[in-house]
């Protein structure tokens, strides 16, 4: 009987994905409720025969019987089928045999109306349980690896509401991809949730991780997991050469992923060979930690991704590749959310704080000590009235501010741009790639000197002083008829304290002079070398003396002063930095350090600053705490110094994401501050007083393009000067957006999803087991909206007009039902036709896209390559023994489908020009194939998820 009811639920369950899957019609949604109404009437009946399968189809009626030899379909016009009436015995002989078989079958009439009810056609579904079906569904493969109910990881009652959440969808997303990015804003927590991703690993898995940071961060790391017992070890951003000690850890950690932004560095090229030796699969579980994942461009996110490993499903993205879509990306014909919210958990402060109002929070006051705190979070005041301005010229008196800038963008760098001297015939391995890296080089070495320019006399008095060196010994150099470059071709990551010259990063080779155009190259560089010695004339009487800027920082801290407003002073130089110390200690005596990427014992100096933020095992004396800290960017990621409510950056910004990083320092989770205050240095020129703020960025950002000239187009993003960018860091705007994206929004609807699930297990079980395609009508004035989906691709429609709609982007889609759901009561007698043109434009629109969409996952478009490695294989299949028919069969599907692209396109060119045999090819391409496993998941069918209109 168990089998009987098993196998009739399964035929009601079919028939019911048969009618979800009907189109929307008028004809269609008439059948329906014709059906519905007879059952009830009871003019109609179902029955199963639970015994034995039926093989026959007719239809018994009083006097005759209808054998039909094809299905039995709405209206039975097809001409192409044999459809026999049986009379008189016939007939009574075939009725006999029905009523036999009647009678011993179970009635499921009852079945078969709520089936129907249950159905698109019958009654209307409320707003919210379509927004909740809809978000049941997008968010199901994550949601099904989140095993909530059987997780027993000790960690969390170490971690707060809104934690606990993350880590519970972020373990789902690595569970499905290999590898999470988490990205909520700073101060929320970031390095608590991993850790707990990381015991959950170590306790199911066995899996220990390795964790890549900045230095300064590495002893937190170490100190929580050691308190957490938490295997890992660490390796400094800076020391990636030490991975190759833990080639046997299973996850790799990095925080501050944002660090390995730029795949031309070589720290990522460094990272690359670890994680796929030789081009191997990557198969390790990463964990991507970072608060600002995007610099300046969607590449930037791009390139963290591909950390991710090779061997789990593929990233749901829209495309052939995923080059092809960040490429859609750049030119605005696809949108980066639809990616990222699959693989990304990420929430706001002002989302924090709507969704958990009364979430509390567990500080640690020491070593296992810990108490419980309401969460809060200070008001940051920043802006226009935070804005220090400065007279740069009064800095550079007599017109040198302007005389430098001339200048500067005069000289010519030849040892920066090398590449631009290398002889045209020449053709030598030891300058390889030289001629870009060059240009790279000389437009880096511009940004240094106007960023030092800006920062302190005495940082760019030094700079010209090394400078002038520098061009001395390339020209005693080029006396004795050598010439000497950098042995890497990659270009430098900025460090800490951003190197004096990035000409010096990595050890350097010394080749031939007679590769290079000597006469050129020698007056270039004593052109630059008197340019040079004439500034060092004009801005060494100055060094004595205290510069404008300087005297501006006193006049603020004179008001606002540090031992009343614990204060932190952010410079992008250690130079400056160690001068700004000379300066201010006479005045604040001992209650003032100064920590640089070459400071010793950081984290004993971060705990006298910030001992409430940072505590140890005993308590740090009042008499032995700092009130003023003044710090490189060093201290800018992952450490706490919410002690302070003041924040001073004294360089100019050029890019918002840095200003971000080192707000989030003292605006951050436990601060016990009601304000903090975040204060900005601006540069203006004399008769400039009385600009506005935007005005006098234009004029700046204006001066540095014109020194840069042609070099601007090849610097890297996050070195582009960026009008737009630099007035939202002054004008507050930056940080407001920085609380404020679609990510964010995405996050607002996996919260609802999680806590229905979570809160109400009743309900949420009822919209699990609810049927697609269903409709319903809402009071809110919101455009009607429908959902479809095939797989994880998803197709968002609004109604334009009667006929035509629109589509929009999952997070637009998603926020109209929600606003739908929350438009106030559902209509009791929604009236639905006006939802039918909608339903059948939006399945047509989906099918062209849907079909597409297919092809390029199934069958990407192949390189000539790649058709070389196809043709070689066809041929072997032809030929080979059965045996492995199947086997290149799989490697065929497989090739056809894209996988390891990037392996079978180096490899391939090799075995095209070696012009491999078939057999050749297969026994290369196996091992490919064994590495780079098929991941993708199913696509399935397209579906109609639901769809939902307005008063």
């Amino acid at each position: 009987m168990d089998t009987a009811f098993a196998y009739r639920q399964a035929v009601v369950q079919a028939l019911g994905k048969q009618i979800d899957a009907l189109p929307q019609t008028t004809s269609w949604e008439r059948t329906i409720s014709t059906w519905i109404a007879r059952i009830e009437a009871k003019s109609t009946r179902f029955h199963h025969l639970q015994r034995h399968a039926i093989f026959t189809r007719f239809i018994s009626q009083t006097d005759s019987t209808v054998v039909h030899q094809a299905p039995i379909t709405h209206g039975n016009a097809s001409n192409l089928a044999l459809n026999l009436v049986l009379r008189g015995h016939a007939h009574d002989y075939a009725r006999s045999w029905f009523m036999g078989h009647l009678d011993n079958a179970t009635e499921i009439s009852d079945d078969i109306l709520r089936l129907l009810r249950a159905s698109w056609a019958g009654t209307s579904a409320s707003p919210w349980d379509l927004y909740y079906k809809v978000l049941v569904e997008y968010f199901w493969p994550t949601i099904e690896g989140m095993d909530i109910e059987a997780d027993d990881n000790p960690l969390l009652e170490h971690l707060t509401e809104f934690q606990v959440e993350a880590y519970q969808y972020a373990k789902g997303i690595l569970r499905r991809f290999g590898g999470v990015f988490l990205a909520d804003v700073v101060g929320l927590g970031k390095t608590f949730i991993a850790l707990a991703l990381l015991r959950w690993l170590q306790d199911r898995q066995g899996h220990v991780a390795v964790v890549v940071a900045p230095p300064a961060v590495l002893p937190t790391w170490e100190d929580l997991a050691n308190e957490f017992r938490v295997k890992i070890s660490t390796v400094s951003i800076g020391k990636l050469e030490e991975l190759d000690r833990y080639e046997d850890r299973e996850v790799l950690v990095i925080d501050e992923s944002h660090n390995f932004r730029n795949q031309r560095t070589l720290r990522y090229e460094q990272l690359q060979r670890w994680l796929r030796p030789g081009g191997t699969a990557a198969n390790r579980q990463v964990i991507l930690l970072s608060a600002t994942p995007q610099n300046n461009d969607p590449v930037d996110v791009q390139h963290q991704l591909a950390l991710f490993p090779d061997t789990y499903t593929r990233l749901p993205y829209r495309g052939e590749s995923l080059d092809g879509f960040f490429r859609s990306v750049r030119a605005g014909k696809a949108v980066l959310t639809d990616l990222l919210q699959h693989v990304v958990v990420r929430r706001t402060r002002r989302f924090i704080q709507t969704a958990y109002p009364d979430s509390r929070l567990r500080h640690r006051v020491g070593p296992g000590r810990y108490e419980t705190i309401p969460l809060r979070f200070p008001r940051r005041i920043s802006g226009p009235e935070q804005c220090l301005r400065y007279s740069i010229d009064a800095t550079y008196i007599g017109g040198l501010y302007g005389q430098i800038l001339t200048t500067l963008a005069r000289m010519r760098y030849p040892r920066h741009a090398l590449g631009g001297y290398v002889l045209p015939s020449v053709h030598d391995s030891r300058i390889q790639g030289l001629r870009h890296v060059g240009t790279v080089l000389r437009g880096l070495y511009k940004v240094l000197l106007l960023k030092r320019l800006e920062s302190s006399l005495y940082a760019f008095r030094l700079t010209l002083e090394r400078l002038r060196d520098g061009l001395r010994e390339a020209l005693e150099d080029l006396g004795r008829g050598r010439i000497r470059i950098r042995k890497a071709v990659a270009v430098p990551a900025a460090e800490e304290d951003d190197a004096d010259d990035p000409l010096t990063a990595g050890d350097r080779n010394e080749v031939p002079a007679s590769l290079f155009d000597v006469v050129r190259l020698r007056e270039d560089l004593e052109i630059d070398l008197s340019s040079v010695e004439d500034l060092l004339e004009h801005v060494g009487p100055l060094k004595s003396q205290l510069d404008a800027k300087a005297i501006r920082l006193c006049e603020y801290l004179s008001r606002r002063r540090p031992s009343e407003h614990r204060t932190i002073i952010f410079t992008q130089f250690a130079e400056t930095a160690a001068y700004l110390e000379r300066a201010l200690t006479p005045v604040y005596k001992d209650r003032v350090a100064v920590v640089t990427g070459a400071t010793r014992g950081k984290l004993a100096v971060t705990r006298r600053f910030a001992p409430r933020a940072n505590p140890g095992r005993a308590e740090v004396p009042a008499e032995e705490q700092i009130d003023l800290l003044i710090t490189t960017d060093v201290l800018s990621e992952g450490i706490n110094l919410q002690d302070a409510d003041t924040l001073i950056n004294y360089d100019l910004h050029w890019n918002p994401v840095r200003l971000i990083q080192r707000a989030g320092r003292i605006d951050r989770i436990g601060s016990i501050n009601d304000e903090v205050h975040i204060a900005s240095f601006l540069p203006e020129c004399e008769l400039e007083a009385n600009l506005g703020i935007e005005s006098v960025l234009r004029k700046r950002i204006g001066e540095f393009i014109k020194v840069f000239g042609d070099d601007s187009s090849v610097l890297p993003a996050e070195d582009r000067p960026d009008e737009a960018a630099t007035i939202a860091a002054y004008t507050g705007t930056a940080l407001e957006r920085a609380e404020d994206d679609e990510l964010d929004g995405m996050s607002r609807h996996i919260e609802r999803i999680l806590r229905l699930r979570r809160d109400e297990p009743e309900r949420y079980a009822q919209i699990l087991e609810m049927r697609a395609a269903r409709r319903g009508l809402s009071a809110a004035h919101a455009p009607a909206t429908v959902a479809l989906r095939l797989g994880w691709y998803w197709g968002f429609y609004q109604l334009v007009n009667d006929v035509e709609v629109a589509r929009v982007d999952d997070a637009a889609g998603l926020d109209a039902f929600y606003a739908h759901a929350t438009g106030g009561p559902a209509l009791t007698t929604p009236e639905l036709a006006p939802l039918r043109p909608l339903a059948d434009a939006a399945r047509r629109a989906f099918e062209q896209d849907a079909q597409l969409f297919r092809q390029q996952q199934t069958r990407p478009r192949l390189s000539p390559t790649q058709e070389f490695v196809m043709d070689r294989l066809r041929q072997y299949l032809q030929t080979c023994a059965p045996t492995r028919r199947v086997l290149v069969e799989q490697i065929v599907s497989w090739l056809r489908q894209g996988y390891a692209s990037q392996q079978i396109e180096r490899n391939g060119r090799v075995w095209r020009r070696e012009n491999l045999s078939p057999l050749s090819v297969f026994n290369e391409v196996v091992p490919l194939y064994r590495r780079f496993p098929p991941s993708s998941e199913e696509l399935g069918e397209l579906r109609m998820v639901a769809i939902v209109g307005g008063s």
